[in-house]
């Protein structure tokens, strides 16, 4: 069951009149020849591409066979035209970050669809980082930035979620 949306975090969900005005946008920063500001239109001209594998939480809860649709993270970052330096990508929302390789990259996905239909606000929308065989936390929902990077910098996902998890172990014992 959805949580109500006065629960979701404010500062990365983009309200639904901007979204609908099509005033959302995902910005494409750091070690990169031509910085973006890329709304929509923009990702609508790449190929789409699609993942299908289960969501499997560290808390012990696992959504089988999950059909996530959208873009390449390497198609998206290549809009921005990465320079020779940059190593990782920092996918965030929020104080949520998530640092992969180029390399683990190849295997992600910018989602703005989950089985077949548009990403709803609770799903992540208006864009979601989908990483394949990724942990759950790695999985960023309201993605709006993605900084290109030659060190990955600190994993405040990996902080975050390690203590959520620790904090709802020491309430059952």
């Amino acid at each position: 069951m959805p949580r109500p949306r006065s629960s979701l975090p404010r500062h990365p969900i983009v309200d639904e009149q901007s979204e609908a005005a099509g005033q959302t946008t995902l910005s494409v920063d750091g070690l990169v020849a031509r910085p973006r500001q890329l709304g929509q239109a923009e990702l609508a001209m790449l190929a789409r591409a699609t993942l299908t594998e289960a969501f499997t939480c560290e808390e012990g809860w696992s959504v089988p066979g999950l059909h996530w649709s959208g873009f390449r993270l390497l198609d998206v970052l290549a809009l921005a035209q990465p320079l020779p330096e940059a190593r990782y990508v920092r996918a965030g929302a929020g104080p949520f970050v998530v640092p992969l390789s180029l390399t683990d990259a190849e295997q992600a996905l910018v989602s703005d669809r989950l089985n077949g239909e548009p990403l709803s606000v609770e799903h992540g929308a208006p864009w979601r980082l989908v990483v394949s065989s990724g942990v759950c936390y790695s999985s960023v929902k309201w993605l709006s930035r993605l900084e290109l990077t030659a060190h990955p910098g600190q994993h405040d996902a990996q902080r975050i979620a390690l203590a959520r998890l620790e904090r709802a172990r020491s309430t059952v014992s």
